[in-house]
């Protein structure tokens, strides 16, 4: 959950990068993107429905993750650690089209996973909830990179470019940041905590923040899909505080975002977070979809099976275009 908070920092920086541009209305060139990597070869063409699709060029994409653990970000020893992802969601950046949009991916997708041994080298590949993919490695960047591997496997081998983590420390100071967040509660949570009544409209603490954003097994609903809809509620209301946070003071994401850096792991620093925040400052954001699908009671844990045909639309949707004839 945090993680979705995270990105709506950079949602808010983005605003804000935004309306100062518009406000200068200086003749400046708008910042562009070069990819170092493009060559004049042929693309392959795939068939989908009958119709010719190339993939797309000057594709960027970040992974942002939510762990489902408290306390700074610290290297554990061995091959396995106890740290899962609740959270996860790719942004995809159309560096040509100038725009982007997020995926949301329901962390009990059951799905392949890289399968790591005891000497820390990879054996092979397990069926199991995507989540478990951080679970190898020592928390730290190998074990992102494994989760980023397992959203690559999913999406039929597309590439993950960058990653970042947030422990779930960071729900709190998120909620702090703006003084609790006002929502209405849209199920019966007074399991978790007796305030949280069915139709209520509140404004969260800092523990409420985390049941409401979190809570799934004792309540009646308790598949990821309805903790999902609850994150995007949450998510909306605390933009819009932090919008208006982000207006009074030009420092409010900075500070955040350095408070956060504690609970973090990440493949760029905070200058290249700056970058993304300048790039999607510029594009038209295409707004956040999720992958249709059925859950299921598992062995241990329930499972989400995505539909194969939504999966392969939406990877078609957002990784292909249709070749000019």
């Amino acid at each position: 959950m945090a993680t979705l908070l995270f990105f709506s920092i950079l949602l808010v920086v983005t605003d804000r990068i935004k309306k100062q541009k518009e406000d200068e209305a200086t003749s400046a060139p708008s910042s562009s993107w070069e990819n170092p990597y493009e060559t004049e070869d042929i693309d392959p063409v795939i068939y989908f429905d009958g119709k010719p699709y190339v993939h797309k060029k000057n594709l960027e994409t970040f992974l942002f993750m939510g762990i489902d653990k408290y306390g700074e970000s610290e290297e554990v020893t061995g091959y396995r650690n106890h740290e899962q992802v609740d959270v996860l969601m790719l942004c995809i950046v159309d560096h040509d089209e100038k725009t982007y949009q997020v995926l949301q991916i329901n962390r009990d997708t059951y799905t392949k996973i890289p399968r790591i041994g005891a000497a820390g080298d990879r054996v092979g590949e397990v069926d199991a909830q995507i989540a478990l993919a951080h679970t190898y490695g020592t928390g730290q960047k190998d074990s992102c990179e494994y989760t980023a591997e397992a959203v690559s496997m999913l999406l039929m081998d597309e590439k993950v470019d960058h990653y970042i983590s947030l422990k779930l420390d960071s729900i709190a100071i998120l909620n702090k940041s703006v003084g609790g967040v006002e929502v209405t509660i849209p199920v019966d949570m007074t399991m978790v905590d007796p305030e949280m009544q069915k139709d209520k409209t509140m404004v969260l603490s800092d523990k409420q923040a985390e049941f409401f954003v979190r809570s799934r097994g004792k309540l009646e609903d308790d598949t990821n899909v309805s903790r999902m809809t609850r994150q995007d509620t949450y998510l909306h209301a605390w933009r819009q505080k932090a919008k208006q946070k982000m207006n009074a003071d030009a420092g409010f994401a900075l500070d955040l975002i350095a408070d956060l850096s504690y609970f973090m792991v990440a493949d760029q620093d905070l200058n290249g977070l700056s970058k993304l925040s300048g790039y999607l400052a510029d594009y038209e954001y295409l707004g956040k979809i999720k992958i249709d699908g059925e859950t299921k009671n598992g062995q241990e844990f329930l499972e989400f099976y995505p539909n194969q045909e939504a999966l392969k639309k939406t990877i078609m949707d957002l990784f292909y275009e249709e070749k000019a004839q």
